[in-house]
């Protein structure tokens, strides 16, 4: 990795935890700053690497510029939900090519049966929790559910430790965040939903670099 992905990925794992301790903290203004400069700083990273394949490069780019938009709208108390959970349908859409480019048969099907034992754990109370809360958002979700599993699985299948964990993670880090917002009090509370998000993040852009 050359120096300035090596500089830009320490600068995104700082910001990371600023963001954290924010978080924890109520520090809604230094949050709104920190959290995007994560993910800018891991843009850097993916622009700064040298990768042989320029489409994945470019597919996670633009996964992290919607990211990015996600974060910025689901950060501040009046942000529409919707327009954050649209964000994130487009990154994951970017996501699964990109991660597909570098799936094989054997570890994707071990992680769409992962994936689809962990979503049949947390999927239904978390779609009926919806349902009563608000019902025009179930198909949202449902959709969303299905795209960010399709993520997880396909980072399994690439049958890498980067990929595995970005993928997984980020199922981890929404499980927790929608729980929290429709179901209840989540574990870890809002931090742990940061910290699996960043991991997920850095992880599938490791997947890219390396």
């Amino acid at each position: 990795m050359p120096t300035a992905a090596l500089v830009l990925m320490v600068v995104a794992g700082v910001a990371a935890l600023v963001d954290w301790l924010a978080v924890a903290r109520g520090i809604l203004g230094l949050e709104l700053v920190a959290k995007p400069a994560v993910i800018v700083a891991l843009v850097g990273v993916a622009l700064s690497a040298e990768v042989a394949d320029g489409v994945a490069q470019g597919l996670v780019v633009a996964a992290l510029g919607a990211s990015v938009v996600g974060d910025m709208v689901l950060a501040v108390p009046e942000g529409r939900f919707e327009v954050g959970l649209g964000a994130f349908l487009a990154a994951h859409a970017l996501y699964v090519p990109a991660l597909a480019r570098d799936a094989t048969t054997g570890p994707l099907l071990v992680g769409v049966a992962l994936v689809a034992v962990l979503v049949a754990l947390v999927a239904p109370r978390l779609v009926a929790a919806v349902r009563r809360e608000s019902p025009r958002l179930v198909l949202p979700v449902v959709v969303y559910v299905a795209a960010l599993g399709a993520t997880a699985a396909m980072g399994v299948g690439t049958g890498t430790l980067a990929g595995a964990v970005g993928g997984l993670s980020f199922l981890a880090s929404d499980a927790l965040l929608g729980w929290g917002r429709f179901v209840g009090a989540a574990p870890g509370g809002r931090v742990l939903v940061h910290v699996t998000y960043h991991v997920a993040q850095m992880a599938l852009v490791v997947w890219l670099v390396t």
